[in-house]
């Protein structure tokens, strides 16, 4: 009864906690789910660039937005004030 008990329990603790059991299963599966999740928010971010690409090469009021407001860029004789 006793080696009947102990097999049954071997066995339940290989199933559940060795590198192939559930627990093993488990933790891929939510490593699996964060991955999915980075890759939608990677694709988004991809995809928020491409827009912007397409508008720095087609427009150039867009190229001058980001030149000002990114690079600090002015036109000649234009004066910058600077508020705090």
């Amino acid at each position: 009864m006793i080696g009947i008990m102990a097999i049954v329990l071997l066995v339940a603790f290989t199933v559940t906690f060795t590198e192939k059991g559930f627990y093993a299963y488990y933790q891929l599966k939510a490593e699996k789910e964060r991955l999915e999740n980075q890759i939608d928010s990677l694709k988004k971010t991809n995809d928020s660039l491409r827009k912007e690409i397409k508008l720095l090469q087609n427009s150039d009021e867009k190229i001058e937005k980001v030149a000002r407001e990114k690079y600090g860029m002015v036109k000649p004789g234009e004066k910058i004030y600077k508020f705090e």
